[in-house]
């Protein structure tokens, strides 16, 4: 993947030191400069909703919501680990709001704990499935990625979000319970 990368940006350089020479350090500041930008409004909403996450554990909520979401755990991923439980509760909570950047450290918190278990299988594919298909209602993310980009209207993106995270949602749970077996 580094070799393609880094043949596009040759290549890409390339046909821009022939075709317009005088822009090439200025097109690379200007996006380096955007680049930079961007990453720090990000670096910031991932912090904050970080800390939202440190908090909840602190003070005990996040087993409260696991304990909301622990019939809805059931039916997806059979039997649990508390532990486990807990750790998947809070990815999804932050994927249906959108910070799926943030939920990394909460995912391979579930994923480590499922593997100290035998006959887990079954949840971890349903896990995987559910975090690749981003549950989302609120994308904020892409609200922040298009705020920057000055887009006329950056919400317009929640409803076709919602239709598309819900369809493919529940195409990836019928499909994994269709094709993979609960032991």
């Amino acid at each position: 993947m580094n070799v393609i990368f880094g043949a596009v940006v040759i290549i890409s350089v390339a046909v821009l030191i022939i075709k317009n020479p005088e822009n090439v350090l200025s097109a690379m500041l200007s996006g380096g400069e955007k680049a930079l930008t961007l990453s720090l409004k990000l670096v910031f909403i991932y912090a904050v909703w970080m800390g939202i996450f440190e908090l909840l554990e602190n003070t005990g909520l996040s087993k409260k919501i696991a304990k909301l979401l622990r019939p809805a755990n059931r039916l997806l991923f059979g039997e649990l680990p508390e532990k486990a439980n807990d750790f998947i509760s809070l990815n999804v909570s932050a994927n249906i709001l959108g910070i799926s950047g943030a939920t990394t450290p909460m995912g391979i918190k579930a994923i480590a704990e499922l593997d100290k278990h035998k006959k887990t299988d079954y949840a971890v594919t349903m896990f995987f499935v559910i975090n690749a298909t981003s549950v989302q209602i609120i994308p904020s993310s892409v609200l922040a990625l298009r705020s920057q980009m000055n887009s006329a209207n950056p919400s317009d993106i929640i409803l076709p979000t919602i239709l598309a995270t819900l369809l493919s949602t529940i195409i990836g749970i019928l499909l994994v319970k269709i094709f993979v077996k609960k032991k």
